[in-house]
Protein backbone atom coordinates (compact mmCIF):
# COMPACT_ATOMS: atom_id res chain seq x y z
CA UNK A 1 0.00 0.00 0.00
CA UNK A 2 0.93 3.67 0.07
CA UNK A 3 3.40 4.86 2.62
CA UNK A 4 1.84 6.33 5.72
CA UNK A 5 2.94 9.70 6.93
CA UNK A 6 3.05 10.98 10.49
CA UNK A 7 3.46 14.51 11.83
CA UNK A 8 5.57 13.88 14.91
CA UNK A 9 7.47 11.18 16.67
CA UNK A 10 8.27 10.55 20.28
CA UNK A 11 11.83 9.30 20.72
CA UNK A 12 13.53 7.94 23.82
CA UNK A 13 16.72 10.03 24.00
CA UNK A 14 17.93 8.85 27.41
CA UNK A 15 17.31 5.76 29.52
CA UNK A 16 17.41 1.98 29.21
CA UNK A 17 15.58 1.98 25.89
CA UNK A 18 17.30 4.88 24.16
CA UNK A 19 16.53 4.96 20.45
CA UNK A 20 13.00 3.58 20.78
CA UNK A 21 10.50 5.76 18.94
CA UNK A 22 6.87 5.92 17.91
CA UNK A 23 5.21 8.05 15.22
CA UNK A 24 1.85 9.75 15.61
CA UNK A 25 -0.53 12.16 13.90
CA UNK A 26 -1.38 12.14 10.20
CA UNK A 27 -2.08 8.58 9.05
CA UNK A 28 -1.10 7.28 12.47
CA UNK A 29 -3.15 7.42 15.69
CA UNK A 30 -3.30 10.85 17.36
CA UNK A 31 -2.71 9.32 20.79
CA UNK A 32 0.37 7.61 22.19
CA UNK A 33 0.31 5.75 25.50
CA UNK A 34 3.64 5.47 27.27
CA UNK A 35 4.23 3.01 30.07
CA UNK A 36 5.67 -0.32 31.11
CA UNK A 37 2.59 -2.20 29.87
CA UNK A 38 0.75 0.21 27.58
CA UNK A 39 -1.19 -2.69 26.04
CA UNK A 40 -2.70 -3.69 29.38
CA UNK A 41 -6.44 -3.79 30.02
CA UNK A 42 -6.76 -0.11 30.92
CA UNK A 43 -5.27 0.81 27.57
CA UNK A 44 -7.72 -1.32 25.63
CA UNK A 45 -10.32 1.37 26.24
CA UNK A 46 -8.11 3.66 24.16
CA UNK A 47 -8.00 1.36 21.15
CA UNK A 48 -6.86 3.82 18.55
CA UNK A 49 -3.58 4.69 20.12
CA UNK A 50 0.06 3.98 19.41
CA UNK A 51 2.04 2.39 22.24
CA UNK A 52 5.52 3.10 23.53
CA UNK A 53 6.44 0.31 25.95
CA UNK A 54 9.25 1.15 28.38
CA UNK A 55 9.46 -2.43 29.61
CA UNK A 56 12.96 -2.06 31.06
CA UNK A 57 12.25 1.03 33.18
CA UNK A 58 10.98 -0.18 36.54
CA UNK A 59 10.21 3.36 37.66
CA UNK A 60 7.48 3.68 35.02
CA UNK A 61 3.83 2.87 35.79
CA UNK A 62 2.05 0.34 33.57
CA UNK A 63 0.36 3.28 31.88
CA UNK A 64 2.37 6.34 32.75
CA UNK A 65 1.47 9.15 30.38
CA UNK A 66 -0.76 9.92 27.44
CA UNK A 67 0.36 12.09 24.53
CA UNK A 68 -2.29 13.54 22.22
CA UNK A 69 -1.27 15.51 19.14
CA UNK A 70 -3.12 18.65 18.16
CA UNK A 71 -2.47 20.26 14.82
CA UNK A 72 -3.36 23.77 13.76
CA UNK A 73 -2.34 24.35 10.16
CA UNK A 74 1.29 23.31 10.16
CA UNK A 75 1.89 23.77 13.85
CA UNK A 76 1.81 20.58 15.86
CA UNK A 77 1.84 20.39 19.61
CA UNK A 78 1.25 17.58 22.05
CA UNK A 79 -0.91 17.50 25.15
CA UNK A 80 0.87 15.41 27.77
CA UNK A 81 -1.30 13.96 30.54
CA UNK A 82 0.16 12.26 33.59
CA UNK A 83 -1.55 8.91 34.24
CA UNK A 84 0.99 7.39 36.60
CA UNK A 85 -0.38 5.72 39.66
CA UNK A 86 2.35 6.44 42.13
CA UNK A 87 3.58 9.71 43.51
CA UNK A 88 7.29 8.92 42.94
CA UNK A 89 6.96 8.19 39.25
CA UNK A 90 6.11 11.63 38.06
CA UNK A 91 5.94 12.96 34.55
CA UNK A 92 7.95 16.10 33.77
CA UNK A 93 7.69 18.41 30.79
CA UNK A 94 10.97 20.34 30.34
CA UNK A 95 11.76 19.67 33.99
CA UNK A 96 8.41 20.94 35.29
CA UNK A 97 6.42 18.35 37.12
CA UNK A 98 2.88 17.50 36.04
CA UNK A 99 0.38 16.96 38.81
CA UNK A 100 -1.35 13.57 38.56
CA UNK A 101 -4.14 13.68 36.04
CA UNK A 102 -3.13 17.13 34.80
CA UNK A 103 -1.95 17.93 31.32
CA UNK A 104 0.41 20.39 29.70
CA UNK A 105 1.31 21.36 26.13
CA UNK A 106 4.63 20.22 24.74
CA UNK A 107 6.16 21.34 21.47
CA UNK A 108 8.74 20.00 19.02
CA UNK A 109 12.08 19.78 20.82
CA UNK A 110 10.54 19.58 24.28
CA UNK A 111 11.75 16.86 26.62
CA UNK A 112 9.38 14.78 28.68
CA UNK A 113 10.69 12.71 31.57
CA UNK A 114 8.81 9.48 32.28
CA UNK A 115 10.30 7.45 35.12
CA UNK A 116 14.04 7.28 34.37
CA UNK A 117 13.57 7.75 30.65
CA UNK A 118 13.61 11.03 28.73
CA UNK A 119 11.49 11.34 25.60
CA UNK A 120 11.70 14.09 23.03
CA UNK A 121 9.05 15.34 20.64
CA UNK A 122 10.51 15.46 17.12
CA UNK A 123 9.30 16.17 13.62
CA UNK A 124 9.18 13.12 11.41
Amino acid sequence: GGSKSAFLKLEVISGSQKGLEVSFGGDYPDTVLVGREPSSSTAKALKDSAKLALTQDDSVSSIHAKFVISSKKNLHSVRVTDMSSSFNDETLVNGTRLAAGKSRQAFVGDKITVGRSILQVKRV
